[in-house]
This record gives structure tokens, C-alpha cells and sequence, in this order.
């Protein structure tokens, strides 16, 4: 039994999780522009109030995927609590689905409930699912997510799959609200069709890019990175849809899963990596101005992602 299981075992069950972390996050506008720097996000928006203040925010804005500086904490946390001094390395980002109710602005202060939804074991893995939620400082629902890790236990041997018993979130928890705002994009909807192709876009990754993401994330700094993690590969991609849509508030959801072989994405010491960003029209609704875009990324031919989208919203919705 792996150490993560025993801990369950020991838990009891049902198991039941506090709020992950305990105190709140501010987002401010340093944060934002580290975090954008990181991910090669370089939408104006979160650069200058002007930009943001021209999409109808009083303040920059985060992109995207900045949430995850705050759900990597709750994941640690929540690893730690459990079986402390757990090794990261072990752990392996499999699924992420983010859904963004309006993006952060500075000055929020947020908190992060998290909750497992569900523990299997098998083989020479543990395999966690775990429910996130962003409130800010009004108690009102910014962004909901879901995680899978999988985390190798280091027991290759093959055994009985055995499974954890959870307290069931509740639904009205962790319902997935609906932003009220009209997006601002510069893409003419109108001209889309099922099939229509993106322009490509190729990002080079360094070394530096690594370590600056790692700080963002509060990782250890005697510890350079040198592979690429899941998060930041997904930041680079809603980077890529921000600067092609002109509005990084579109995005209502993204889902990737990432492929397996990527995991070990080194980048080299001296040299960039270059990722090739593409996409594709692969739904279009008409009646509520929405689109799901299927996103492709490789690097060295390899492709990072095993399945990546985004759906996204257009001016003209209905509310």
C-alpha cells in the first residue's frame, strides 16, 4: 500500500477535507505581471490599466490560468496534510478543467475551497481527483476547477484497484456560475465556420521561463526546473487564444489533457525550446454566440497535449 493510501486507511472513511489554503490570496498587479511574463502572455490587458480598463475592468487583469498559482498551494496543502514531505516529483498532472466565471483583477483577494472528489489506487499509482473553488473578497464564485494527479507510489507490482470513500460535495457548492458580462473580442464570429483554422503561432521556452514560473508558483528556489509542467503549458495556450480573440475574459472553459510522453518535456540549458500553437474551429452555436476551439500544441514533434479546448463566448450573447 502506497503511503498516500495508508493515510486514507488511517483517515477512515468517509474522509472529509477543510478549505484549502487557509488564508487568502491578493492578487496584485506585480503578481499578475510575473505571472504574465512567465507564460508569455503578452495581451495588454495585463500589462496596462488603459487595456483593461478598454474591456470594462477597473484594474488589470490576470490571464487566464492564473488561478493555478493558487490551486498548486491547495494541491501541496492538501498532499501534506495527508502524508508530509510528499515528494512532488511523484506526482504527474493527467486531466485539468478550468472554468473562469470573470477573470481576476488586482486587488481581489481570493480563498480556495478544495475538496476530493475521489482516491483509487491501482498498480504503482494513486490516482486523486480533486474539486476546486476561487471566492473573492464578496463571497461570489470567480472560478471552479477539476484536477486529476496521478502519483506514482514506486510499486510497480499489479493488485487490486481500492478505492477511497468520500463525503459527497455538494452540487449547489460547486454549480458552475454564469458570467454576465459581454465579451469584447475582435474576431468577427460571423466569419467562422466548423473547420476554420487559427493562425499558428510558435512560443520559444527557455530555462529562464521555467524558474521564473516556479517562483510564481512559490516552488523552492535552490531547485532549478528544467521540465515543463502541465499548467504552464496550458498558460502558454490561453495566452495564444487571448492574443488571437482580443479578449482573454472569452474563454468560459478549458479541458486538457496531458499526453503522457510530454510529461518529461526538458527544456535545454542553453538553448529555447520553440512550441508550435495551432487551432480549430470544431462547434459553433449562432444562437449564443459561443465556439469550442480545439487546441493543438507540439514541440520537437511531440505533442504536449493528449486533448486541449477551449470554449469561448462572442459579442451579441444573450445574457
Amino acid at each position: 500500500m502506497s503511503d498516500l493510501a495508508a493515510a486514507f486507511a488511517h483517515a477512515g472513511a468517509p474522509v472529509t477535507l477543510r478549505n484549502f489554503p487557509a488564508a487568502s490570496y491578493r492578487v496584485t498587479r506585480e503578481r499578475i505581471r510575473e505571472f504574465a511574463l512567465a507564460v508569455h502572455d503578452f495581451h495588454p490587458a495585463h500589462w496596462r490599466d488603459s487595456a483593461a480598463a478598454a474591456l470594462g475592468f477597473p484594474a488589470l487583469i490576470a490571464p487566464p490560468t492564473f488561478g493555478s498559482v493558487i490551486l498548486t498551494q491547495a494541491q501541496r496543502e492538501i498532499l501534506d496534510s495527508l502524508v508530509p514531505g510528499y515528494d512532488p516529483d511523484r506526482i504527474l498532472h493527467a486531466d485539468q478543467v478550468l472554468d473562469p466565471v470573470r477573470p481576476l483583477v488586482a486587488g481581489d483577494r481570493l480563498t480556495c475551497r478544495a475538496y476530493f472528489e475521489s482516491f483509487r489506487h491501482f498498480a504503482a499509482y494513486d490516482v486523486l481527483a480533486i474539486k476546486t473553488v476561487l471566492t473573492d473578497q464578496r463571497g461570489a464564485v470567480v472560478q471552479t476547477g477539476s484536477t486529476a494527479l496521478l502519483a506514482r507510489t514506486g510499486d510497480g507490482a499489479p493488485g487490486p484497484a481500492r478505492q477511497a470513500t468520500l463525503n459527497p460535495v455538494r452540487p449547489a457548492t460547486l454549480a458552475r456560475p454564469v458570467s454576465l458580462r459581454m465579451p469584447r473580442t475582435t474576431v468577427d464570429f460571423d466569419a467562422l465556420t466548423v473547420g476554420s483554422e487559427l493562425p499558428a503561432q510558435v512560443i520559444d521556452l527557455t530555462r529562464t521561463d521555467l524558474n521564473r514560473y516556479s517562483r510564481v508558483l512559490g516552488g523552492p528556489a535552490d531547485r532549478p526546473a528544467v521540465i515543463a509542467p502541465g499548467m504552464l503549458k496550458l498558460g502558454l495556450a490561453a495566452g495564444y487564444l487571448s492574443a488571437w480573440s482580443g479578449d482573454p475574459s472569452a474563454v468560459l472553459r478549458f479541458r486538457a489533457q496531458f499526453a503522457h510522453y510530454t510529461h518529461g518535456l526538458r527544456i535545454p540549458v542553453d538553448t529555447p525550446c520553440p512550441i508550435e500553437f495551432r487551432g480549430r474551429i470544431t462547434s459553433k452555436d449562432p444562437r449564443r454566440r459561443k465556439a469550442t476551439v480545439a487546441l493543438d500544441a507540439r514541440a520537437e514533434g511531440r505533442r504536449l497535449f493528449g486533448y486541449a479546448a477551449a470554449e469561448m463566448r462572442f459579442p451579441g450573447a444573450a445574457l
